[in-house]
């Protein structure tokens, strides 16, 4: 493990000479998932301080192999303490269940697999092939950078001072009761030329999503619980976690353990009410 601060919020709990094994989930194991931890944390630049005060507090119950913390959006306000021994990792689980670091409540877990450092420790590790997402095909340019149709032929440019042309054709109607005023149902008062690039943006259509064991739900209820949306999710299989984006109330995301168990979960569950509201599922971009 690289070196680590070496400063923790809360005293080091000392380590209990006796601990009984967890009663429910995985099978205990040296690893230990750690979640609901300061997300503030899980920046880029502070991972380091993030696994320093991990070190500081999971150390007294043995020898740490691993810690593991990654800043990307679905892993935030999670990490893997990874120790030498299963009793090291069952001693420290029992005495720092609940123990609050950077004024949240830690929960911990055994891990569902086996993490890399523990392979290699007992030669069962086997590189991971790292998935490539083909990109999306782009329209071919001209030999004055201009966009080529279907036909080979470069569209006529718009005269000085016209707006952009509209994908596909004439934009769509503004909906009924948007807006208001004389710009057509785009704001008091705008005019066509205003109007355009938002009405570009909207009816631009994403490409083809690929299957991916997290779904982005929309359209949920705006006081959604984690909880609701997880009695709805829960009884599929490989069902692991719900998280919501508390900035953007009626939004988040749902994880399974595969792109099958997931997509099993999206057909069925697609335009389900919840509260009679019905919600959007897709998979994730990323």
């Amino acid at each position: 493990i690289t070196s680590m601060a070496e400063t923790e919020d809360a005293p080091m709990p000392p380590a209990p000479e006796d601990a009984p094994p967890a009663a429910n989930g995985p099978e205990p194991n040296q690893t230990l998932y750690i979640k609901n931890l300061d997300e503030s944390l899980s920046r880029r630049y502070r991972l380091e301080e993030l696994k320093g005060k991990l070190k500081n507090l999971f150390r007294p119950y043995g020898e740490i192999l691993d810690i593991v913390a990654l800043s990307n959006f679905y892993d935030k306000g999670q990490a893997f303490v990874v120790f030498k021994s299963t009793e090291m990792a069952e001693k420290a689980m029992a005495a720092l269940q609940g123990h609050v670091m950077s004024g949240k409540e830690m929960r911990i877990f055994f891990a569902k697999g086996k993490s890399d450092a523990v392979a290699k420790l007992d030669g069962s590790y086997r590189p991971r092939e790292k998935r490539v997402r083909p990109k999306p095909q782009s329209k071919p340019k001209g030999g004055d950078g201009n966009m080529v149709d279907a036909s080979g032929a470069v569209p006529p440019a718009a005269p000085s001072g016209a707006p952009p042309p509209f994908p596909g054709g004439a934009p769509p109607p503004a909906p009924a009761g948007f807006g208001g005023g004389g710009g057509g149902g785009f704001g008091h008062g705008a005019t066509p030329a205003q109007a355009a690039p938002r009405q570009a943006a909207a009816s631009t259509t994403p490409g083809p999503i690929l299957p991916h064991p997290i779904l982005f739900l929309e359209n949920l209820p705006p006081h959604a619980t984690t909880d609701t949306v997880a009695a709805v999710f829960s009884p599929f299989p490989g069902f692991k976690e719900v998280r919501l984006v508390p900035s953007r109330p009626g939004i988040a995301f749902c994880e399974f353990e595969n792109e099958m168990q997931s997509g099993i979960a999206l057909t069925r569950l697609q335009g389900f009410k919840v509260e009679d509201q019905p919600i959007r599922i897709t998979f994730s971009k990323s």
